[in-house]
């Protein structure tokens, strides 16, 4: 620890806390924090920071404090927590929120709080609240509320998707269920192919539950399948951890062909397939069909986040489960948070049966498409550079001349004030790209975030 040090003018605890707390997990501190003095000093802190951050490690029993002595690792910790996906991306401490000067980001794929639906947010919770009353409060069953259930599946017919109320689990975020299935179908030893790059808090799940990885790159349409049927022909895998549509980082969508061919190599193989949506509503032509749609012989299990797109914080999507594997995922689901909040399911329900959810959604794909377009512009006036354009999604995969790393362009933006995101927190196989969002931008900012961004590249090719 002593030779980390935050960015000037950090004091927010929770900061702390998250950085504390993954040296815990990853026992990178075994028996004592450092003293309150010592951590402030060597951060160059407040002293109430830290002992904020401390009493909040304490309170999640990561720590038990003794008088005099200090605050001593619980060793018997083992808690499962579901972050958001955009904390999931920045999880390294060098590569987190550690900078309150930054004006411009390029980090964040989830949209400005200022598109939230809030007056109409309000308006279902009064009626919600005036309807169920302190029902809505209460604990809901671990699957999900009855009602809400039913209404995705009604909702999933529009998709060509046919499901039963059972086969629906409500879960808290795409990550909870990603965590779930990793607890309940994956032993240690077991083999689990990801697309490379990807989304790192999957690959995190899947290594704490003790699987062997196997990376699969990625082309313009999607995953390698030959590489993937040659690797199949000599090794028997449990999982493929799928982003068929804006894959996060690349953006990449799987092609319809790849999607019929993956799912024949399922059956042949018989594996399962993780599908994870959470962006397919920022669609920017039109509406791209889920990898479930074209599932016949139940190989799919399909995990469908709100969160993204709608409120980080809100936590809320579903997952279709395999009937051989419902009961598992219920006792899992109870185990982690006993069930998702009543209220927020009522919310959505709401949404989605008064077409509140889509028009929110065209909005966002208007808006969008016009920011999309505009850094399109702006990223083309930049020498040796590459990317592609997506489909849809809230980033781009950009590709530095081979000289330029992107932890080097990470830094050297920071320090003006510009967040991206180093491709190396996704895949080290990918160390001269960057993952560049522009959710969070205004076109003022994106206009001058990719001047910024271009001077850089360009300094640091001079070298």
């Amino acid at each position: 620890m002593n030779n980390l040090k935050l960015f000037p003018g950090d004091t927010l605890y929770l900061k702390l806390y998250n950085f504390l707390k993954k040296d815990i997990e990853d026992k990178k501190i075994l028996s004592k924090l450092p003293s309150i003095r010592k951590l402030a000093k060597d951060f160059n802190i407040s002293i109430f920071t830290v002992i904020k951050a401390y009493e909040l490690l304490e309170k999640d029993e990561y720590v038990a404090s003794k008088k005099g002595s200090g605050f001593f690792i619980k060793n018997n910790r083992n808690q499962h927590i579901f972050y958001s996906e955009d904390y999931m991306a920045n999880e390294d401490f060098k590569y987190n929120y550690f900078n309150e000067n930054c004006t411009i980001d390029f980090s964040s794929a989830s949209p400005k709080s200022n598109f939230f639906p809030i007056e109409i947010l309000k308006d279902s919770i009064n009626k919600i609240l005036d309807t169920d009353g302190e029902k809505a409060l209460l604990y809901e069953v671990p699957q999900g509320n009855i009602n809400f259930r039913k209404t995705i599946v009604n909702n999933l017919k529009s998709f060509n998707i046919f499901t039963n109320l059972d086969n629906i689990q409500i879960i808290s975020g795409a990550q909870q269920g990603i965590n779930l299935l990793s607890q309940i179908l994956i032993q240690s030893g077991d083999i689990v192919v990801i697309e490379n790059p990807t989304y790192k808090g999957a690959i995190n799940s899947f290594l704490n539950s003790g699987a062997s990885i196997k990376k699969i790159s990625i082309e313009e349409d999607g995953i390698n399948l030959d590489e993937l049927e040659s690797f199949l022909k000599f090794n028997k895998i449990k999982l493929l951890y799928t982003i068929p549509i804006f894959q996060n980082p690349t953006g990449v969508t799987l092609s319809e062909k790849k999607k019929i061919k993956l799912l024949k190599l399922a059956a042949k193989y018989d594996f399962y397939i993780l599908e994870d949506d959470s962006s397919s509503d920022i669609y920017f032509n039109k509406k791209i069909l889920p990898l479930k749609n074209f599932d016949n012989n139940n190989r799919v299990i399909y995990i469908k986040s709100y969160s993204k797109v709608f409120m980080p914080g809100f936590r809320l999507g579903f997952m279709i489960t395999p009937n051989s594997l419902i009961n598992e995922i219920v006792r899992a689901k109870y185990s982690s948070d006993i069930s998702t909040s009543g209220l927020n399911q009522r919310v959505f329900q709401h949404f989605l049966e008064n077409n509140i959810w889509e028009e929110y959604t065209e909005k966002l794909r208007i808006h969008f498409k016009e920011k999309q377009l505009f850094l399109i512009e702006k990223l083309s006036n930049i020498d040796k550079i590459s990317f592609s354009k997506p489909q849809g999604g809230l980033s781009f995969w950009i590709k530095l001349p081979n000289n330029i790393t992107g932890e080097a362009v990470y830094f050297k933006l920071i320090k003006q004030g510009v967040k991206i995101i180093p491709g190396v927190v996704f895949s080290n196989d990918f160390s001269n790209y960057i993952r560049l969002s522009f959710a969070q931008c205004s076109l003022e900012d994106i206009d001058r975030g990719v001047e910024i961004l271009r001077s850089t590249i360009e300094e640091l090719n001079s070298l």
